[in-house]
């Protein structure tokens, strides 16, 4: 019989019987999935997964913070379930977990596992419902209930959390990317302005800022010059900059569909 493949991460979590935070053993997950988990030093990767067969071997770099070492196991038991006999070693950089949240390739793919299999749906929105703001703050006190990294964390909040909110990862070429991504969000966000509390980070002003920010200073659209957004940003790895802009007063929102309503109306009459 052949090692188990879970691409479905509720799947591997029923068939485990896990359902809270704490249960969340990443060595024991791997072991269900004939995956070794080793710690070692590293150098020029956060982790690596060896697979032959049926089994495989993670090795992750003992020097990283702990959150960074799990959100590296469930990384690398994405890349077994996925794209297993498409590999014998893969190394993952650090700037991985960082850069690879919204193109469509394996790494990101990988990372949306990791996510998904440390910060279950069903167990990070129960516990994210009484949060009454989306900042860093609010990001780090779930970060502690499912010991995971800043950004992964963040994502996870704007995306499944109770207010309405957007992470932007920018660097000084421009933005990364954002989530929820641009796609599935009716603002183009733009590479932060003057006014931002980005800005003053990406040109090494400032670690870190928050504030009610010009909306305009994010967003390149016709109502952003009347409202304000509240931004908190800080320094990522490298030169990358995390920023979450959270809207207190939910006007601009409201505005926004009804200002989509009317330009879709506005294309239906010139289409007749």
């Amino acid at each position: 019989m052949g090692a188990p493949v879970f691409t479905s991460v509720s799947a591997l979590l029923d068939d485990l019987g896990i359902t809270e935070p704490d249960e969340l053993d990443l060595n024991v997950i791997a072991q269900h999935c004939c995956a070794t988990v080793l710690y070692k030093p590293l150098e020029g990767c956060a982790a690596r997964i060896s697979g032959a067969g049926d089994r495989a071997i993670i090795t992750v770099d003992s020097g990283s913070k702990i959150e960074r070492q799990r959100f590296s196991v469930g990384h690398e038991l994405g890349h077994w379930m996925f794209d297993r006999g498409k590999m014998s070693l893969l190394a993952c950089a650090e700037s991985v977990f960082i850069r690879e949240w919204s193109n469509q390739n394996p790494e990101t793919r990988a990372n949306r596992y990791a996510s998904d299999l440390l910060m279950p749906v069903s167990m990070f929105k129960p516990r994210a419902q009484p949060l009454k703001r989306i900042d860093f703050d609010a990001v780090k006190s779930m970060a502690r209930i499912f010991k995971t990294s800043i950004s992964a964390t963040a994502i996870r909040l704007v995306e499944h959390g109770p207010l309405p909110a957007i992470l932007v990862c920018s660097r000084p070429g421009g933005i990364e990317w954002t989530a929820p991504k641009k796609k599935d969000f009716k603002l183009w966000v733009q590479q932060p302005g003057p006014y931002s509390y980005a800005y003053d980070i990406l040109n090494g002003n400032k670690e870190e800022g928050s504030g009610d920010v010009p909306a305009s200073a994010w967003f390149d659209h016709p109502l952003a010059a009347s409202h304000t957004v509240h931004e908190h940003s800080i320094k990522g790895f490298q030169d990358f900059v995390l920023s979450l802009l959270w809207w207190r007063d939910e006007t601009m929102l409201i505005e926004l569909d009804e200002y989509e309503e009317r330009q879709d109306a506005r294309r239906s009459d010139w289409r007749d």
